[in-house]
C-alpha cells in the first residue's frame, strides 16, 4: 500500500511539473488610432488578430510561428523606455493622429498614447508587423 502511495504521489509531482512547462504566453493587445478622416485599429487576443482600416475589417488566425514572433518582439521593447508623446494642440488642429496603444502580457499591462504619425519605433514596429499579417491574408 505504501508503494501504491509512493508511486501515485511521484506521479502526480511529474505531470503538474509538465503542465507548467507547456504553459504558454498570454497576450491582448488593442490599438486605435483616429482621426476625422483616418481610422486604424488593431486588436490580438491571443492568435486571433482584427485589424480594421478605414471601415474594412479583416480577422486573422495568427499560426504558432506568427503569435511567437510577436510574442518575441514585445519581449525585446523596453516599456519603461517609452512615454505618451501627444499634444492636445496638435490633436485640436488635426496635425496629429491620436493612437491609444494597450497591451496586456501575461497579466502585465502596457498603456500609451501617442501621435500615431510619430509613434515610438518599437511599437510602430510591431503594429506594422500586425498589419503585414493582414496584408498576407488578401
Amino acid at each position: 500500500m505504501k508503494l501504491f502511495k509512493m508511486i501515485l504521489i511521484l506521479l502526480l509531482t511529474s505531470s503538474t511539473s509538465c503542465q507548467s512547462q507547456d504553459k504558454k504566453d498570454s497576450i491582448s493587445l488593442n490599438y486605435i488610432a483616429q482621426t476625422r478622416g483616418f481610422q486604424l485599429a488593431i486588436q490580438l487576443d491571443n492568435n486571433l488578430l482584427e485589424v480594421t482600416k478605414n471601415s474594412t475589417l479583416h480577422n486573422i488566425e495568427l499560426t504558432d510561428n506568427q503569435l511567437s514572433e510577436i510574442i518575441e518582439m514585445v519581449k525585446k521593447i523596453d516599456f519603461n523606455a517609452i512615454e505618451s508623446n501627444i499634444s492636445m494642440e496638435d490633436l485640436a488642429v488635426d496635425k496629429a493622429i491620436k493612437g491609444e496603444f494597450e497591451l496586456d502580457l501575461n497579466g502585465k499591462i502596457y498603456s500609451f498614447e501617442f501621435d500615431h504619425n510619430n509613434a515610438p519605433a518599437s511599437i510602430e514596429e510591431l503594429l506594422n508587423k500586425l498589419q503585414s499579417f493582414d496584408i498576407s491574408e488578401e
